[in-house]
């Protein structure tokens, strides 16, 4: 199965006008070429959630995916529906916004905008003045984080760490407060550094740092990436309540092995890594 993305997650349309929505949605999808598309979410509601299989690291690719999303913006304005039918725009649609409320109301929105921040600080790039959809993409055409030499094979990744650290997608089940197992960390800290997803970030980003000067430095030295793993419990909470099943524990233990590879570890670790020695003595 192809790599699926949330780039046209969250339109929405009248719920009696769905059906031909989708309908027509589908049929765009299967003209691009993405036709193992997952649609699902509140269609009683007439917004639909999807994840769609983009090719984002190949200059064709991406082309393609900046034809679809202009294609299908135009479509669920044709059907008087809206572009982000439950959560905002962000930079994935920005861009898109004249399509739906026309010219002279997002420049409007932008005028209103600066009367209260002249100086463009507060959500740059977003809705006034957007950013290109496909300027800031996570992987884009010079997206590298395989060939890494690991010490757990990753069956399901197809031996990948860096395919691995790319299973969050950033639902954030892992920043709840109560119920179920996940994450404990974040429960008690609430800093997103804490959480599931934002390890699994911090884990890409540090890749991302050894393939194209990204923002976490020192690749598997990285004193932030070790920090952020700090406070986990290697519960494996995430793994049982995560809905796409990232393995934080197993990560941690990878990176940590990467990260004192060659020199000497915290005391902690050596008193519980010689514990079954000394309770057989």
């Amino acid at each position: 199965m192809p790599d699926a993305w949330p780039g046209w997650d969250d339109s929405a349309v009248a719920p009696e006008r769905l059906g031909d929505y989708l309908r027509d949605l589908c049929a765009l999808c299967d003209e691009y070429g993405y036709g193992q598309t997952s649609l699902y979410g509140h269609f009683g509601q007439g917004c639909v959630h999807c994840s769609i299989p983009f090719d984002l690291v190949t200059p064709d690719g991406v082309r393609a995916f900046r034809s679809f999303m202009e294609r299908a913006a135009d479509l669920v304005v044709r059907y008087g529906g809206s572009l982000s039918g439950e959560h905002g725009d962000g930079q994935a649609r920005a861009e898109l916004l004249p399509r739906m409320f026309g010219d002279d109301l997002t420049e409007a929105f932008g005028r209103f905008k600066a009367i209260f921040d002249p100086g463009d600080r507060m959500n740059p790039g977003k809705v006034t003045a957007p950013l290109p959809l496909d300027e800031r993409l996570r992987l884009g055409t010079d997206y590298h984080h395989g060939g890494l030499t690991t010490h757990f094979r990753y069956p399901h990744d197809e031996g990948d760490f860096g395919r691995a650290v790319l299973r969050c997608v950033g639902v954030g089940r892992c920043r709840r407060h109560s119920g179920g197992v996940m994450c404990p960390s974040y429960m008690v800290t609430g800093e997103e550094e804490h959480s599931t997803r934002g390890r699994a970030r911090l884990l890409f980003e540090m890749l991302d740092g050894t393939a194209r000067d990204g923002v976490i430095a020192g690749g598997w030295r990285s004193g932030a990436v070790r920090d952020a793993l700090d406070l986990c419990l290697a519960c494996k909470g995430c793994k049982a309540d995560c809905p796409v099943n990232v393995d934080m524990a197993t990560y941690k233990a990878e990176f940590l092995s990467h990260h004192y590879a060659g020199r000497p570890r915290p005391r902690a670790h050596y008193a519980m890594g010689w514990l079954p020695l000394t309770a057989a003595l």
